[in-house]
C-alpha cells in the first residue's frame, strides 16, 4: 500500500493544476549587520549579492497566516514568463500582512534580452543598464517585478501587494525605496 500511495502521489501532482512546490518556505540567506536596515546576503549558483531590506522583513520563519496568496498564485505569476526558474533564491515577508511579500528566482543563462523578449508584458516600466522592471495586476494583487542581470544569468523579484489593504500608490513606493533606494548600488553595476 505504501508503495502504492508514493507513486500515486507524483503522478497527482504532475496531472493537476496546483503545483506541488511550496514557494511560501524560509531560502537560506546570510544577515549583514547595518545600522539602519537590515543587509541579507542572497545565494545563487555562481554568486551572491547583498541585498537591503527595512527592518520588518523576516526571513527565519513562515507564519502562513500572515501570507496572502496561495502556492498556485506564485506559479500563475511564474508562468508569465516563459522560462522556468533555475531555482528559488528568496521568501520574505512582513509581520503585518498588508505590506510587501518579496520573493526571488534565479534564471542561470538567462539575459535582460532574453526576458524581455519572453515576458507577457514587452515593454518593461523602467529599463536600467542591468535591470527591467514590470509593475501589473494578478488577480487581486499588485505585482511588480524587478530583474537584476548577474554574470551567468538574471536574478527575478517578484513583490506582491494585499491591495485589498494597501494602496497601489504605497506599494508602489515602499518597492522603489527597497529596490532603487536602499539598493541604488546594484543599478550601477555591469
Amino acid at each position: 500500500m505504501k508503495k502504492l500511495i508514493s507513486y500515486i502521489i507524483p503522478v497527482i501532482c504532475f496531472s493537476t493544476a496546483v503545483s506541488c512546490t511550496s514557494y511560501i518556505k524560509v531560502v537560506p540567506t546570510k544577515l549583514i549587520s547595518d545600522s539602519e536596515n537590515i543587509t541579507r546576503t542572497i545565494f545563487f549558483p555562481g554568486g551572491t549579492l547583498d541585498t537591503g531590506f527595512y527592518g520588518d522583513y523576516l526571513f527565519d520563519k513562515v507564519d502562513k497566516k500572515q501570507i496572502f496568496f496561495s502556492n498556485k498564485d506564485i506559479s500563475g505569476i511564474l508562468g508569465n514568463l516563459h522560462a522556468k526558474p533555475s531555482g528559488q533564491i528568496l521568501f520574505t515577508y512582513t509581520p503585518n500582512s498588508i505590506y510587501n511579500h518579496i520573493l526571488g528566482f534565479y534564471y542561470a543563462d538567462t539575459t535582460l534580452q532574453d526576458i524581455k523578449r519572453d515576458f507577457f508584458i514587452k515593454t518593461p516600466e523602467k529599463e536600467l543598464q542591468n535591470g527591467l522592471q514590470y509593475t501589473y495586476r494578478y488577480k487581486e494583487y499588485e505585482v511588480m517585478e524587478v530583474y537584476k542581470q548577474q554574470e551567468k544569468g538574471v536574478i527575478r523579484f517578484i513583490s506582491i501587494n494585499n491591495s485589498v489593504n494597501q494602496s497601489a500608490d504605497k506599494f508602489r513606493l515602499e518597492n522603489n525605496k527597497v529596490f532603487f533606494e536602499l539598493n541604488s548600488g546594484w543599478w550601477m553595476q555591469k
